[in-house]
């Protein structure tokens, strides 16, 4: 189960990067959020959700982080995009770019929850 963890942990760094990379790429071009990214960001948080149960999973088995500070970063993952999109609501902002930089932001937040994860 660690190993599944911690696979799955590199998988949403990249992810993340991906789609935060998109997210720029589409406001470069100015173009508006369409369905197919938000359908990624869907499938952002819930890969994060996912991600969390196994961590659940493994902390119920008795396997705990280095750090409890892995636990705000797990669930800072996945409450960044919800947390974006209630503030950027009713701002005259570029929507792809608010999501991008988000995104971005997320996979950096992976990168450090995979930091300070190991098993104690």
């Amino acid at each position: 189960m660690v190993e599944l963890h911690q696979r799955f942990a590199i998988s949403l760094v990249l992810y993340f990067a991906a789609v935060g990379v998109w997210g720029l790429f589409l406001a470069i071009r100015k173009s508006p959020l369409t369905p197919n990214y938000r359908g990624a960001l869907v499938i952002g948080v819930g890969l994060g959700a996912l991600q969390a149960l196994i961590g659940i999973e493994l902390v119920l088995s008795g396997d705990r982080p280095l750090d409890n500070l892995h636990f705000l970063y797990g669930a800072s993952v996945i409450l960044t995009l919800p947390l974006v999109m209630s503030y950027i609501v009713d701002k005259k902002i570029s929507k792809p770019l608010a999501f991008g930089l988000a995104s971005l932001f997320m996979a950096g937040l992976a990168i450090r929850a995979i930091t300070t994860g190991g098993a104690v």
